[in-house]
């Protein structure tokens, strides 16, 4: 039995008493090939209802409440009462498919990682369903969050280092929390898609539809940029010097220097998409288009709203000889932004040299 199979993970649940919890806890009960306790965090108060002893084999503790909590008040009561190795989260309302924790244990244990989260499965009361999650890239977190709390597994020692949930943000207090744990470590991204978000249920006001509130979420967005604006404009700044010297360098013809530079960045911004295109670019200049081709899609995987990210992927599958694939992304490219010059021209370029004669 390796470390992994031994460690224990606790999976938190912030609970109002709604009917979906008997489901979400089946649902924890299907996890196997690991060491699960379950903690359900009153988040209701003392109307909370009595919880059952177990879900499945995994053993249940109450985490009472006198009073309603708020969610990073719940979040952080279930912290302090974790006693697992690992961390990973659960609402009321949503489920794990089988297979996730285990899933993201062995991922962890393969590569190291001491954060490691995945795709979500979100499901819409219409019945759409959709994949919702990208790669890490630490330049965009600081944008917006895009890591369902759910699909991460968090190693407890960031909670011993003083990672908690900011109770003055009633919601996006999974965003914050994130932002805390990248300082500190890499994330490693895993592309399982077995958790089930139920993305427009719930009361919070931090999801989609009718779960959207848009004037609060404005402001605590707002609130979170603020709170980490100083750490997201010194990156921004390291990867703006690097750009400019390794494109200084690549105009004089030196290509491995400039190179270098993008690396040494890299470190410091990982999967930043910015450095990701630039280096496709450079792979594309010396006829490494395979290379070229991975690391600009990279770049799209985790900026994919981008249109000059997109357009320059095109470009490299043109050179592939790929037609049918660079049209498709040029037109991703016009679907970011309709006005995008280059991607109209190339695209209307493909289509006359395509046309009958």
């Amino acid at each position: 039995m390796s470390s992994f199979e031994l460690a224990l993970v606790s999976v938190i649940v912030r609970s109002v008493g709604r009917p979906s919890l008997e489901a979400a806890l089946a649902s924890i009960a299907l996890q196997d090939n690991c060491r699960i306790e379950v903690l359900i965090v009153a988040a209701s108060g003392a109307e909370h209802p009595s919880v059952p002893r177990r879900a499945g084999p995994h053993l249940i503790r109450l985490v009472a409440s006198a009073t309603p909590l708020t969610r990073p008040v719940a979040a952080n009561a279930g912290l302090d009462a974790a006693s697992g190795d690992w961390i990973t989260f659960l609402d009321d309302d949503d489920r794990l498919l089988p297979g996730h924790i285990s899933g993201l244990m062995q991922a962890a244990e393969r590569h190291g990682a001491k954060v490691v989260h995945s795709f979500a499965r979100a499901v819409f009361a219409d019945g759409r369903v959709e994949r919702v999650g990208r790669p890490f890239s630490l330049i965009q977190l600081y944008e917006h969050n895009y890591i369902q709390l759910s699909t991460a597994l968090i190693a407890r020692e960031f909670v011993a280092a003083g990672c908690r949930f900011d109770e003055a943000l009633p919601i996006l207090e999974d965003w914050d929390f994130f932002l805390q744990l990248a300082q500190r470590t890499p994330f490693h991204f895993v592309p399982l898609q077995s958790f089930e978000w139920h993305a427009d249920v719930g009361t919070s006001g931090a999801s989609v539809g009718a779960n959207k509130n848009e004037v609060l979420f404005a402001a605590m967005r707002d609130r979170v940029h603020e709170k980490w604006r100083v750490e997201h404009e010194a990156l921004i700044d390291d990867v703006r010097l690097a750009l400019a010297n390794a494109s200084a360098a690549a105009a004089s013809g030196a290509l491995e220097p400039a190179a270098t530079y993008c690396r040494d960045a890299m470190r410091r911004s990982p999967n930043d998409p910015h450095i990701l295109s630039f280096l496709a670019m450079l792979a594309k200049r010396t006829g490494q288009l395979d290379d070229a081709f991975r690391l600009q899609q990279a770049a799209v995987s985790v900026r994919p709203d981008d249109a000059d990210l997109h357009f320059n992927l095109a470009s490299i599958l043109l050179a592939l000889g790929r037609r049918d694939a660079a049209r498709a992304a040029l037109s991703n490219a016009l679907r970011c932004d309709p006005k995008h010059v280059n991607a109209k021209s190339r695209l209307a370029a493909l289509d006359v040299t395509q046309a009958p004669g």
